[in-house]
């Protein structure tokens, strides 16, 4: 039997009835009263077969997706009783995540290389997964510790700004992947979370780098895991729809970050195109459709308050209502920041201030977890 200790301010952060409220699942699979989704999602049949064509299965996925969620709705006992069916709906998604590898489409970049032959897109990751570490994290965002962070290399992402190039982007300057970091399959992966969960994790939480160039091998994994832990995506959210798509029904709980609040400044200090508009829609669609258990991370940047903080916290009040916000402000100026004089600096206590009185007139929940 696995104990799972919260530590101190996490068992506090608790108290508060809204934080309750909106994290209800999330706390009951913590209290072995709920079942996490990917477990569901293990015990609903699914039959297709290898010349099934990208676009049949595609639909299989969406019809599977609309069974899955029904079957939530039944109540925990039922659910228990459940068997993991032989081939089932993460079989699925695994077949669909390889096959876009061979003309990968994960991310908005839609590098659209062959990654099952070693090609490499703008994240430099072929077909194999890297993590860089693995262990419980126990800082940020009090009702997420003791995390079971798992750390993927590389990034689709090219921040001018990132607190951790040594892991996004500096890497591909200077050695091979192979001497940083260990190579995992399916299960490796899922021994590592288990491993994790062993550990004390109240979650598996999947980071970077980012996450998303590693999507095949994050939903193959699941197969192999065998604890009712919630399953935690922590990702830059650049996703396409069709790869969402994928991890939508077996995330239990959403941390994504919400950096900027227009497209231009996506552009100009991550290389991003249509920044706004893709984050948004993702995070309206998980808030929407998928377990809507979501704290949004924004960091406060120096001169971006107007442009970037303002604008996503209306976004987040009048789509994201359910959301809770973790309004950060560790900013300081890395990597290559100091090119750039209007971010080469921290953000001053009086923006720090005005962002968050800004979020309190919007009557965002944040103070908990920030």
């Amino acid at each position: 039997m696995v104990f799972r200790i919260l530590r101190t301010d996490s068992a506090l952060v608790w108290n508060n009835k809204e934080l309750r409220r909106r994290f209800l699942r999330y706390r009951g699979i913590i209290d072995d009263k709920e079942v996490a989704r990917y477990i569901v999602a293990k015990s609903l049949s699914c039959e297709f077969n290898s010349n099934d064509t990208i676009e049949d299965l595609e639909k299989l996925l969406e019809e599977k997706s609309l069974e899955f969620n029904e079957l939530l709705k039944n109540p925990i006992q039922d659910i228990k009783k459940r068997n993991i069916a032989s081939k089932n709906y993460i079989d699925l998604a695994e077949e669909i995540a390889i096959r876009y590898l061979e003309d990968c489409i994960f991310c908005e970049r839609q590098c659209s290389v062959n990654r099952i032959d070693g090609e490499k897109g703008f994240c430099l990751i072929s077909k194999d997964s890297y993590i860089s570490s693995a262990f419980l994290h126990t800082g940020e965002e009090a009702p997420l510790i003791p995390s079971g962070t798992i750390f993927f290399q590389g990034c689709n992402f090219g921040c001018v700004f990132c607190q951790n190039y040594d892991i996004s982007q500096k890497w591909k300057e200077r050695r091979k992947i192979e001497d940083i970091a260990q190579k995992v399959d399916v299960k490796q992966l899922a021994a590592l979370a288990n491993r994790l969960v062993e550990k004390g994790a109240i979650n598996i939480n999947y980071v970077g780098g980012d996450p998303i160039p590693n999507i095949h091998t994050i939903v193959g994994s699941l197969q192999y895991q065998t604890s009712n832990i919630t399953q935690l995506w922590n990702s830059n959210f650049y996703l396409t729809d069709k790869s969402l798509s994928l991890i939508i029904d077996f995330m239990d709980f959403w941390l994504p970050d919400f950096k900027y609040g227009n497209n231009e400044c996506g552009k100009k200090y991550s290389g991003i195109d249509k920044y706004f508009d893709v984050i948004a829609r993702n995070h309206k669609r998980v808030h929407d459709e998928g377990s809507g258990e979501i704290i949004i991370r924004h960091l406060i940047m120096p001169n971006h308050i107007e442009c970037c903080s303002k604008p996503i916290l209306d976004y987040v009040a009048k789509e994201l209502p359910k959301a809770v916000m973790n309004i950060m402000q560790q900013y300081h100026p890395e990597y290559f920041a100091h090119k750039y004089k209007e971010i080469n600096r921290r953000p001053s206590m009086e923006e720090i201030h005005e962002v968050k009185n800004y979020a309190d007139d919007l009557g965002i929940l944040y103070e908990p977890v920030s």
